[in-house]
């Protein structure tokens, strides 16, 4: 089946879950850019991104469009370079947009941010990692780093993992995480477990040997690779070629069928992510507030023949709550009537989770909501590894 015969048949059979009618759209598209790295080293978040915007889309033009008039996702391509993002964001301003998405990664974001602060339009960060600036116009719809290492910390205390190695990168998403990660470890709670090596590699870096042995040396039982795309890769093999078999928690960016299946040679036994409690592709959907919309996400995703997983549902959540805003204030809303609306959203329910951004720090998806998940290598696919906050299950 044509792809777009396969998206229309998977809108149709979402209105159905939904509850939701088929409504005309004939009117002309309403145009929202989307910033994002379809080729280049973090190619596959970039594309994960487009899928899941895509499939949202079209549940949206078969529900009536935006006011009637149907939403066309434009998409550009930042090559995963923040210079290329800034030039391509600099050309999107001149067409005066509402709301602009992307980028994916934490530098891209961080790149066009600025052009966003005086007064909009609002920007949507695909990069969880990214820090939004309260009471601005950018927004990020995820678990911060902090509270990702808050769950990954209590997960690892748990398990009596408690001599951790902290590989980082050297690039945006590294530098931020990196001080995140010793706040979270001077906790109280974490006294008996302590980071013990702080190892830092280039991106670009085509072997960490050096970085492996001094994990080694250092007696680490777990290590924590926080950097995103193929260099992930480079991390993982490393590790393999020195036969340091350790468990392994990476940036949920990471969190990709092809990607990890480009790797599989490379991946541990034990590999870990800390997300929310979003079903794997093929597992049920449990019940609860959040399960008519990821049944629909899921659905969708089948009748494509695609396994949604992180990069999906991350961009299918920020359509939802951008079309949310635009579906309410209509396609003339200024930014900040948007940015207004999206301050006040809470309990509109998404794959992740049910957002609330009312306590002001632009990224909807309360700390609650963090889980660890354990990919199967042998499966490929993932297992619910923690209850709330990396707890036992």
């Amino acid at each position: 089946m044509h792809r777009m015969t396969r998206l229309a048949a998977a809108a149709a059979a979402i209105c159905l879950i939904l509850g939701l009618g088929r409504g005309a759209v004939a009117a002309d598209p309403f145009d929202v850019y989307a910033v994002l790295p379809l080729t280049g080293n973090n190619a596959f978040s970039g594309n994960a991104a487009k899928e899941g915007l895509a499939g949202y889309q079209t549940v949206v033009n078969a529900t009536g469009g935006i006011k009637g008039r149907p939403l066309n996702f434009v998409y550009q391509d930042s090559q995963a370079s923040p210079q290329i993002a800034v030039q391509l964001t600099t050309d999107i301003l001149t067409k005066h947009p509402s709301l602009i998405i992307g980028d994916t990664s934490v530098a891209g974001c961080n790149a066009m941010a600025p052009m966003f602060k005086a007064n909009g339009p609002v920007e949507f960060c695909l990069s969880p990692g990214y820090r939004p600036e309260k009471g601005g116009y950018s927004y990020t719809i995820g678990l911060s780093a902090i509270d990702e290492a808050k769950a990954i910390f209590r997960f690892l205390r748990e398990k009596g993992w408690d001599r951790i190695a902290l590989l980082v990168g050297t690039d945006a998403t590294g530098r931020l995480a990196e001080p995140e990660f010793a706040e979270v470890a001077a906790l109280p709670e974490n006294h008996d477990t302590s980071i013990v090596t702080v190892e830092h590699f280039n991106p670009t870096d085509v072997t960490i040997a050096a970085q492996v042995a001094r994990m080694r040396a250092a007696r680490t039982q777990v290590v924590i690779v926080w950097v995103n795309g193929s260099p992930f890769g480079t991390a993982l093999r490393s590790m393999k070629d020195a036969a340091l078999s350790l468990p392994v928690v990476g940036v949920t960016g990471n969190l990709s069928y092809p990607e990890l299946h480009t790797f599989a040679d490379a991946v541990p036994s034990q590999l870990y992510f800390c997300w929310t409690a979003v079903p794997a592709s093929g597992q049920p959907v449990p019940n609860g507030p959040r399960k008519p919309m990821q049944t629909a996400y899921a659905q969708t995703f089948d009748k494509l023949g695609i396994k949604p997983e992180y990069g999906q549902a991350a961009a299918w959540d920020t359509a939802i709550v951008a079309v949310a805003a635009l579906r309410a204030l209509g396609t003339d809303a200024t930014p900040d009537q948007i940015r207004t609306y999206v301050n006040g959203i809470h309990g509109l329910a998404g794959v992740q989770s049910a957002f609330d951004f009312r306590d002001g720090e632009m990224r909807g998806i309360p700390v609650s909501a963090a889980r660890i998940l354990l990919w199967d290598k042998t499966k490929e696919t993932w297992y619910l590894a923690s209850g709330p906050g990396g707890s036992k299950l």
